[in-house]
């Protein structure tokens, strides 16, 4: 740990301009390893403040110009060297900073398993329902300045209204942004786009370079992964959130939306080579706990007067 003595001694020769790079980020590391967000309880009581400012500054100019001679320091060095001194006044140490702002991250990851839906509740109080083959992963340093996700796959999320902390989830190309909302979310690797609905509140939906839309309650928005082309429409919230009650629910469901959830949910390809099949559209409603994907293919096939074949992971119709 180095020693007061040594440390105003390098604080001189940082405000002389005599000194290494190495030198230099040392100080600039130090100086932005405090962090200024948070109140110190010596400035909790409004009547303190002046005395102590007046204390640092005192200190400041005893220990440094004495030896330093009347050369005038600019602003911004002043400040960094009030910042530093301020750090030794209040029993900080070197070596504790450093080390506090190097703390390594660590990464939690949620999976709902096939064939499941899992809910959860955030350190923030938002609560995040997975549907089945999704992934949620955020760091050790989620809430304490943003409330930051990653998403692969599909989610719904009651967000807990911070104001102070935006509520960002990550989705490959794409970030949504809000304070406090309900919105969903459906980021599959395997669909061709990814959507974002609303059912209250208001969310940002923004691209590497700029924000794509604000979108309020009601509202979805497709974004295509291919040509990065998007629009926005409104959404039947009935069908499009079923799955959180547990609920696959197919309503005039296209072949590939068939196939689609099949897979999400269960995890198994759905293929046919005819086109009549491909062309058709599919009701139904299943409860995804009580139901296997056999008995889903078998009901499906017996209203729609087809054959089905089985094979690993792979369902036939035909």
């Amino acid at each position: 740990m180095m020693k007061l003595h040594n440390r105003l001694k390098l604080l001189r020769h940082y405000l002389s301009g005599k000194i290494n790079k190495d030198q230099r980020r040392l100080v600039d590391d130090w100086y932005h390893s405090v962090d200024d967000t948070k109140p110190l309880g010596l400035w909790e009581e409004e009547g303190k403040r002046s005395a102590v400012k007046g204390e640092i500054q005192l200190y400041i100019w005893e220990r440094i110009n004495n030896t330093a001679g009347a050369k005038v320091i600019p602003l911004r060095m002043r400040l960094a060297a009030a910042a530093c001194i301020v750090v030794l006044l209040l029993g900080g140490s070197w070596l504790f900073l450093v080390n506090r702002h190097r703390e390594p991250i660590t990464y939690i990851t949620i999976t709902a398993p096939l064939g499941e839906i899992r809910q959860m509740l955030l350190p923030d109080s938002t609560r995040v329902w997975l549907k089945s083959g999704t992934t949620l992963q955020y760091s050790s340093q989620y809430g304490k300045q943003a409330r930051r996700l990653e998403l692969a796959g599909e989610a719904f999320f009651e967000v807990r209204k911070d104001d102070l902390r935006p509520f960002i989830v990550k989705t490959g190309c794409l970030e949504t942004k809000v304070l406090g909302t309900a919105f969903n979310i459906q980021a599959y690797n395997g669909r061709p786009s990814i959507q974002v609905w609303v059912q209250r509140g208001k969310v940002l939906v923004s691209d590497s370079m700029r924000v794509l839309t604000e979108l309020s309650k009601g509202k979805r928005f497709q974004w295509d992964r291919a040509d990065g082309h998007s629009r926005i429409d409104s959404l039947d919230w009935k069908q499009a959130l079923a799955w959180q009650q547990g609920i696959l629910l197919l309503e005039s469901a296209t072949f590939s939306e068939l196939a689609a959830e099949l897979k999400e949910i269960y995890g198994v390809a759905l293929v046919t080579s005819d086109a009549a099949i491909h062309g058709q559209h599919y009701d139904a409603k299943f409860f995804i706990h009580k139901t296997s994907v056999d008995d889903i293919i078998a009901v499906i096939a017996e209203v729609h007067g087809m054959r089905y074949r089985i094979q690993g992971k792979t369902i036939t119709l035909y």
